[in-house]
């Protein structure tokens, strides 16, 4: 009878998570996924340098993409309601290079799309065979042009879930950006734009954040450009916005014609100058709630200190609406060293702001020498007003389930909700460069949920 009731349990938990998975009995879904215990771990990946992986959250499934302890490129995919992962491996391996990030996208349609492992190589693109499934993929172009020194892959989507994929063809300092739309009828991708999105006019390239969305309905890009491969040579910090990802405009209402130029200075938010401490790490676009935009970033103040500003688009001193810039750090005696090309590790960031139920003000800061916290800020003047220090949770997400050993670095990546994330540890960058050998353990890769 013992026997009988077991066999009974299971066939009814296995029947419920079936109709959960298939939607025709979302409470059952709902109950088994509240039973899983978090973290969950995915599998044992690479430890021999950073290399962003990437998480994906749909309404029955979840997908994680990582390098495995062999370097190898793995799509592992979860039920929701399961905690188990099934894997599949895809042929391609990383070396050394972290600006071999992975990222994935699901079309309207289901199907998974994946790249990743580029830097100035032919474009390396997956796409499942079967919706919501990663039993097989398939390795694909895309529309075949610009497609031979392909870096920085970015799927990305309009208001009414279209597919679009970013990336730069050439080099640091001699790159195009270019954008492609996907055709889920067709199960294509073509050119946006008869002309790249970013021309550097073959003196420079650009670095932008992904197109964001912003609470005024406009698409927001912020970018800046750079003359070589070292760091240091970027300069003009820039701001467009877009309706509809065609048509494009600095805040001002002035129309930007594509191909955005590295001559055309009309959607300059400060004009920073090579050599000056302008990085292509950790800026991005944020909104109050009144909608004004601000810009994090991080430059040298005038003594060469390395500080973080923001900027604000608001009236001027001419009642004109303008890009007033705002030194927020106040350090003494530290300059990030950005004489260097290849990956760097951070030494200076700052958040994007947020605007507190208690009205106030707020962004997060981290620094090499002097910590990491949170400031509080004057909604006028952007004066610091408090300081306070880096919270107990926020540490708890990064390492919370096991210590990381010395000499490594928390790595962590969340899905677009924010509720889920990986965590995983790896030895600091180095430049893209190899190390010798003997390598480090692989790390376990953990799933965590708020």
């Amino acid at each position: 009878m013992l026997v009988i009731n077991v066999f009974l349990k299971k066939l009814l938990f296995s029947l419920l998570s079936l109709l959960g998975v298939l939607g025709l009995f979302p409470q059952a879904q709902n109950a088994f996924a509240q039973s899983i215990k978090y973290p969950l771990l995915i599998d044992s990946v690479w430890t021999g340098h950073p290399v962003r992986f990437d998480l994906l959250t749909s309404n029955t499934f979840q997908y994680a993409a990582y390098y495995n302890a062999n370097r190898q490129l793995v799509v592992a995919q979860r039920a929701l309601n399961d905690s188990k992962w099934q894997k599949t491996l895809l042929p391609t391996q990383v070396a050394w290079d972290s600006h071999n990030y992975v990222t994935m996208a699901m079309d309207s349609d289901g199907f998974l799309h994946v790249s990743g492992n580029m830097h100035n190589v032919p474009i390396i693109y997956f796409r499942s065979q079967k919706p919501e499934s990663i039993s097989s993929f398939d390795k694909l172009p895309m529309t075949g042009k610009h497609e031979d020194r392909a870096t920085y892959p970015v799927f990305f989507k309009d208001q009414s879930g279209t597919l679009f994929f970013q990336y730069r063809n050439g080099g640091s300092g001699d790159g195009q950006t270019y954008w492609n739309r996907y055709d889920t009828g067709t199960k294509s991708w073509t050119s946006l734009f008869e002309t790249p999105f970013f021309d550097g006019e073959k003196e420079a390239n650009a670095y932008m954040t992904n197109p964001k969305l912003g609470p005024d309905g406009y698409f927001y890009i912020v970018w800046m450009w750079r003359l070589s491969p070292l760091a240091n040579t970027n300069h003009n910090l820039s701001c467009i916005r877009s309706k509809n990802l065609v048509d494009w405009e600095n805040l001002a209402g002035e129309n930007i014609p594509l191909p955005v130029q590295w001559r055309n200075t009309r959607a300059v938010v400060d004009p920073v100058a090579p050599w000056n401490g302008l990085i292509n790490m950790g800026f991005q676009i944020s909104w109050d709630k009144s909608k004004l935009p601000y810009i994090s970033y991080h430059k040298f103040d005038n003594q060469g200190i390395s500080q973080v500003f923001l900027a604000r688009w608001e009236k001027d001193q001419n009642h004109k609406n303008a890009w007033i810039t705002y030194q927020i750090s106040q350090w003494k005696d530290f300059t990030w060293e950005l004489n260097l090309n290849g990956s760097l590790n951070y030494s200076v960031s700052i958040s994007g702001i947020t605007d507190g139920e208690d009205g106030k003000l707020s962004v997060q800061y981290a620094h090499e020498k002097y910590g990491h916290g949170t400031w509080i800020l004057n909604r006028k003047s952007l004066k610091i007003e408090q300081t306070l220090p880096d919270s107990t949770a926020k540490k708890q997400m990064i390492d919370s389930h096991s210590s990381i050993p010395q000499g490594m670095t928390g790595q962590k990546h969340a899905d677009k909700s924010g509720d889920y994330w990986l965590n995983w540890y790896t030895l600091p960058a180095n430049r893209d460069k190899p190390r010798p050998a003997p390598f480090p353990a692989p790390a376990p890769l953990f799933l965590y949920k708020k």
